[in-house]
Formats: structure tokens, C-alpha cells, sequence
């Protein structure tokens, strides 16, 4: 089994950064390049966004040449309020298998004096979001590579958060 933990610190307030994330009709592969929705189902929950019981069927390209495919259904899902973070949990299914879990903070960025033109911009909020996947590879062929290989696959990760970590700041900022 994986255990791959992302963290990203998107310039804008907590609500916000979850909007985008818990957006029921599911708009990741319009911000996320290399990220396909073959097919999805909302579910509609009373605040609008995403509730437990919806799903995708996704299609991520590795840097590395391959493709995954996997599905993600939402579990639990709870909002951020009142200095809480949101969580949001997702069961995986697919070429791998296991579960994601994202936890979406507020964090004070400091004085006025030291924050960045970006973050003057959102009320001197930015926000953490820790993706955590505990999943382990399905067909043999990638059973078989992240035992003999499993940096370069560590690595392709890496690389495919941050393309979303990027595509999520863009979002942001439109």
C-alpha cells in the first residue's frame, strides 16, 4: 500500500478553496490538466456542493507515459466552519484501490506588512489543503512496478499534485 501525502496552500480563504473542490458538478478536469471525468453522478447537498454519494470515474495521465484509471466516491463530507477545517473522505476504486481523504484549513498569513500582494488580495487568508491517499496498485503491471520501481511512481505523483496544485491556484485567481 501507498501512503502519499500532498499538502497545498492555495492563496485564498478556506470557503472558497472548498467551493471549488466540493463543487457538485465536478469541474477538477477543467482546472486540472492530465485529469479526465469519464463519467460522473452529483449529488447535491442542501449548501449546493458535492454530498456524500456522489462519484467519478476518472483518468489521470502520468508523467511517466501510463494512464490510471480509478473511481472516487464521496463517503463524508463536511465544510469548513467556524475555524474548523473541512474533511472530506473517498473511497477509491479502479486501478487502484483504497481510500483519499482532503482536509481543507483556514491559516492566518500573519500582519498586513508581511503578506504577499496575493494574499493582501484575500483578506490576508490563505488556506492548506492536505490530500492524503492510502492506495494500493490493482493490475498486476503496476502491482509489479511500484515493488521494483517505486520512486519513479512516488515521483509521477509528486509531479501530477502539483499540476493540480497549480491548476487549483489558477481557478483561484479567475
Amino acid at each position: 500500500m501507498f501512503v502519499l501525502e500532498s499538502v497545498w496552500r492555495p492563496a485564498a480563504p478556506a470557503a472558497r478553496v472548498w467551493s471549488v473542490l466540493a463543487d457538485s458538478r465536478f469541474t477538477w478536469p477543467d482546472w486540472w490538466p492530465g485529469l479526465t471525468a469519464d463519467s460522473t453522478r452529483p449529488v447535491v447537498g442542501p449548501d449546493g456542493l458535492a454530498a456524500p454519494g456522489a462519484w467519478a470515474r476518472l483518468r489521470v495521465r502520468s508523467p511517466l507515459g501510463y494512464a490510471l484509471r480509478f473511481r472516487l466516491d464521496l463517503t463524508q463530507a463536511a465544510a469548513p466552519s467556524d475555524g474548523e477545517p473541512g474533511r472530506a473522505r473517498l473511497d477509491v476504486s479502479g486501478d487502484l484501490a483504497g481510500l483519499a481523504q482532503v482536509t481543507v484549513s483556514g491559516v492566518s498569513t500573519g500582519s498586513t506588512s508581511e503578506r504577499s500582494t496575493s494574499e493582501s488580495s484575500t483578506g490576508g487568508s490563505s488556506t492548506e489543503v492536505l490530500l492524503v491517499w492510502q492506495v494500493s496498485p490493482v493490475p498486476a503491471w503496476f502491482r509489479a512496478t511500484s515493488r521494483l520501481a517505486p520512486g519513479p511512481l512516488a515521483w509521477a505523483h509528486t509531479r501530477v499534485m502539483r499540476t493540480g496544485e497549480r491548476g487549483l491556484a489558477a481557478r483561484l485567481r479567475e
